[in-house]
């Protein structure tokens, strides 16, 4: 059994060090990571024919608070990379913060938090059962530099909680 609080006093969050993430969903290609599954809350998938990097891209909504501005965007499935291609409507000006909606239901994304700028940090899963584990997350706010790729959730998890335990 480990300690309740580090060195710095602050309580320990246990978060496995390595997650066994199946390889039908994620896959190594020429040394980077594609996803191949994706999926938002109520089960669809997100995974769309439109090519981004090379390889099949995310399909989202992207709107702003009020819901007036909406844009249909593919984002690559690449992870750690955050090109994409507009499919319809204008694109969003750098630092804007969006919701992302499932292209199929139009259910907002789960929340995993808000990020360091202050925009929250969207989640989608890679399985049906809405595993964090098995997720990825980007930062809404369009040109974020700490997170406006794809990430793994539970690096995103690990980062904010050694930042921000209590």
């Amino acid at each position: 059994m480990g300690k309740m609080f580090n060195s710095k006093g602050k309580l320990n969050i246990p978060i496995e060090e390595t997650i066994g993430i199946p390889k039908s969903k994620i896959q190594k290609k020429s040394g980077q990571l594609v996803v191949n599954e994706a999926y938002c809350p109520k089960g669809h998938s997100l995974i769309s024919e439109v090519k981004v990097d090379n390889e099949r891209g995310l399909h989202f909504i992207y709107t702003d608070k009020t819901g007036g501005k909406e844009t249909d965007i593919v984002i690559s499935s690449v992870v750690r990379k955050c090109r994409k291609k507009i499919l319809k409507g204008e694109g969003f000006e750098k630092n804007e913060i969006v919701k992302i909606l499932c292209p199929t239901c139009r259910t907002e994304l789960d929340v995993l938090f808000n990020c360091e700028c202050g925009a929250p940090v969207y989640l989608f899963y890679l399985d049906k059962q809405r595993n964090f584990h098995y997720g990825q997350s980007f930062c809404s706010r369009i040109g974020c530099v700490k997170a406006s790729q794809l990430r793994f959730s539970h690096d995103m998890l690990r980062e904010f909680i050694s930042k921000h335990a209590f």
